[in-house]
C-alpha cells in the first residue's frame, strides 16, 4: 500500500499540532492518542493502538523537569504506524526499528525549537520595554511557529 497525499498532508498537520498540544492542554499528545489518530488516517487502528501503546509505556516513567528534553514519541509512533500499515509490517517490529530510533533522533528537532525560540524571547522583552502588548502578544503566538516546524517538517520529510 502507498502512502497518499491526504494522508501525508493529515499526519504532517497533525505532527505539527501535537507539540503545541502537548505545551499547553496535553489532550492529543500522548503517543496512544498519536497512534489512534495515525491508524485512523491510515485506516488501521489496531496497528496504531499496538503501536502507540508501545510507545506510551516506552515514556511512562520518563519526566523532564527544568526545560529539559526528552524523546519526541508521538512523532516516532506516526512514522511507525504509517510505514508499517503502508509496508504491511508487524506493529512490533515498526516500534523496535522505526518508533523508538525516531522518537531519539527527534530530540535534536526539540532543541532546534528551544533554541530558535529564544529569538522571539527577546523581541518579547524589547515589546515589553515599550510596553507594546500587542507586540508581546503577537511575538508570544509566533513562538509556537518554531515548536510545529520542528515536528512537521522531518514527519513531511520522512513520509514523502
Amino acid at each position: 500500500m502507498e502512502i497518499l497525499w491526504w494522508q501525508i498532508l493529515l499526519l504532517t498537520i497533525y505532527a505539527g499540532y501535537q507539540i503545541l498540544d502537548d505545551l499547553q492542554f496535553n489532550i492529543f499528545g500522548h503517543p496512544v492518542f498519536a497512534g489512534i489518530i495515525s491508524g485512523l488516517i491510515m485506516g488501521d487502528i489496531t496497528t496504531g493502538l499496538i503501536i502507540g501503546g508501545g510507545m506510551q509505556l516506552t515514556i511512562l516513567g520518563v519526566g523532564t523537569f527544568g526545560g529539559a528534553s526528552r524523546i519526541d514519541a508521538n512523532s516516532g509512533t506516526v512514522l511507525a504506524v504509517a510505514f508499517s500499515v503502508a509496508l504491511g509490517m508487524n506493529p512490533q517490529q515498526a516500534l523496535a526499528t522505526l518508533a523508538v530510533p525516531v522518537a531519539s533522533l527527534m530530540i535534536q528537532t526539540d532543541i532546534l525549537a528551544r533554541f530558535t525560540n529564544t529569538f522571539f524571547a527577546h523581541r518579547i522583552d524589547a515589546k515589553i520595554e515599550k510596553m507594546d502588548y500587542k507586540g508581546i502578544e503577537r511575538n508570544f503566538l509566533y513562538g509556537a511557529i518554531p515548536w510545529a516546524l520542528s515536528r512537521a517538517i522531518p514527519v513531511f520529510l520522512a513520509l514523502v
